[in-house]
């Protein structure tokens, strides 16, 4: 059993990173970074281009302005985006999809901030010893894989254990029961989804950002979906 050490050097000053930003309430500008390297993750794995970017998010940009401006209740958005969403799927194709659903992440991780920035600290903490657990679990016991033609090194025993892990910390957190699971599997889903846009592209990583662990969208991947899930809850 060898661990890779970048890998854990890595995730420790992560760890840090994350807490300096909530010691000084800069939680806006951690955002910000997590948006120019997901788009640069983007680029570098040649999902989508410079170009491709800058045309689609242009009208994007300029409608969050407005919501904005005007003030949009959430639930009103979250409908607007869900139409955008649906005619996206049937017209563009695939690498647009994905770089408006990248869009519809950071639109809802920004309006979470507004309403608790702890939120958004939970979420990537919770994610990141979700994998953390996962993989030293999935390491030091192994067993079968879930699904190797979509994540080749996942195995249920690192799996249930993170998700184990997840419920717990969230129920911790004061979610309830309910709520701590639907955001504990969103994290194997949400991460599961990515895996699969990977093998698609044929790509192990989305860029060499992070030693032993890809790009910024190789963290950051699993609270996608529960990003959504927590968003849902606080509107209805």
């Amino acid at each position: 059993m060898v661990f890779d050490n970048k890998r854990i050097f890595s995730g420790f000053f992560l760890l840090v990173f994350l807490y300096l930003t909530f010691f000084f309430e800069i939680s806006y500008s951690l955002i910000l970074l997590l948006i120019i390297f997901t788009f640069y993750d983007l680029i570098f794995s040649k999902i989508i281009t410079l170009k491709k970017l800058i045309v689609y998010n242009l009208p994007i940009l300029l409608a969050f302005l407005i919501f904005h401006f005007f003030n949009f209740k959430p639930l009103y958005l979250s409908i607007l985006f869900l139409i955008f969403l649906i005619i996206c799927i049937y017209k563009t194709n695939n690498n647009t999809f994905i770089l408006i659903l990248i869009d519809l992440f950071f639109f809802i991780l920004i309006y979470l901030n507004s309403i608790d920035e702890r939120i958004i600290y939970i979420l990537i903490i919770i994610s990141f010893l979700n994998d953390t657990v996962a993989y030293i679990v999935g390491k030091s016991i192994g067993g079968p894989l879930i699904i190797p033609n979509i994540s080749p090194n996942k195995t249920w025993s690192g799996t249930l254990s993170s998700i184990f892990l997840s419920y717990f910390l969230l129920y911790i957190f004061n979610f309830n029961l309910i709520e701590c699971l639907l955001i504990a599997l969103s994290l194997f889903f949400g991460d599961l989804f990515f895996s699969h846009i990977k093998r698609k592209y044929s790509i192990k990583d989305f860029s060499n950002i992070i030693p032993g662990h890809g790009g910024i969208l190789d963290r950051i991947d699993s609270i996608f979906l529960s990003t959504v899930i927590v968003f849902t809850l606080k509107i209805i």
